[in-house]
């Protein structure tokens, strides 16, 4: 019996924190302004060189707090509240979506912008470069 309320509270944890983590990153898509959402993207999905050139912008400006597998669990999250997305789990985002949180950052999270006047001089990233980040991302669903 011990066994089984155990293995019940583990649970209950477990779908407690899925649930807060979906809300959190529910909430952040929210602020995307609606004209946004529905922006495709225009860089090639499949292009082999496209994911490499992302990884390498992720390696500089998100591993740091998203982690190296994108799971959220970064050096630089340790004491982020909320943390950071787990994107390998899947992605509840449109790629329009993904590509304005990543230019304008989030509002009541450390995420900051990495377009021009959001992130410091010399840090920005470009369009195309953040559209490309948007297909790595997707990458790292498992």
């Amino acid at each position: 019996m011990k066994h089984v309320k155990k293995t019940v509270t583990v649970a209950a944890v477990a779908l407690t924190l899925g649930l807060a983590s979906g809300l959190t990153f529910a909430s952040v898509t929210d602020q995307v302004p609606a004209d946004a959402k529905g922006v495709t993207n225009p860089v090639e999905a499949d292009d082999e060189d496209v994911l490499k050139a992302a990884k390498k912008v992720y390696k500089k400006k998100c591993k740091k707090c998203h982690g190296k597998k994108g799971n959220g669990k970064g050096p630089g999250a340790k004491d982020m509240e909320p943390s950071p997305p787990d994107w390998t789990g899947g992605i509840d985002a449109t790629d329009g979506e993904l590509f304005w949180l990543t230019m304008n950052g989030s509002k009541d999270t450390e995420m900051k912008g990495w377009k021009e006047g959001s992130a410091k001089a010399g840090k920005e990233i470009t369009d195309e470069q953040a559209w490309s980040l948007v297909h790595y991302m997707r990458s790292l669903v498992k």
